[in-house]
């Protein structure tokens, strides 16, 4: 199986955690980039565009998902909305008979069930098979670290049968 790991990250976090599911599921890496990133000021700005809808300028990449098995679809939640960066992402990807694979951080403990509701739907609408959700709290200003993420993270891709052994 071939797999995709596509995320984008403001604080590190998301990124922590899509590198382990890299490291652990021998999935291609897939940074995404805003044009132009949030600043402190913009904060409320971009929590506001997530509210509403919006996608996010994206910095040119390939999201061409063609020969791929699986997608692992990361980012973070901005105001208990999807952020416009993984907007642009489903926006842009084809997800067409693909098991999609969602893994999000937030920094607060609600549970992201109007997230993934709203995610879920809109791969769906693409053709995509939601596998499985993913999420981790976190803190802005303090990186998740490896240890941290390593056995929730094995078990959940272990029970997804896409674990990479060896």
């Amino acid at each position: 199986m071939k797999n995709l790991v596509v995320y984008y990250t403001l604080s590190g976090n998301t990124e922590a955690v899509a590198k382990e599911i890299s490291n652990l599921t021998g999935g291609e890496l897939k940074k995404i980039e805003l044009v132009k990133e949030p600043e402190a000021a913009g904060f409320a700005w971009a929590a506001f565009s997530s509210i509403i809808g919006l996608k996010g300028k994206i910095k040119s990449t390939d999201l061409n998902d063609d020969g791929y098995d699986n997608i692992f679809i990361g980012g973070q939640v901005w105001a208990g909305h999807s952020s416009t960066p993984l907007n642009s992402i489903i926006h842009s990807m084809n997800f067409k008979n693909k098991n999609v694979y969602i893994f999000l951080t937030l920094a607060d403990e609600k549970e992201p069930t109007a997230v993934i509701k709203s995610m879920t739907e809109r791969i769906e609408r693409k053709g995509g098979n939601i596998a499985d959700v993913f999420y981790v709290q976190s803190k802005m200003k303090e990186v998740l670290k490896q240890e941290e993420l390593i056995r929730p993270l094995q078990e959940w891709l272990s029970k997804n049968n896409v674990l990479q052994v060896g």
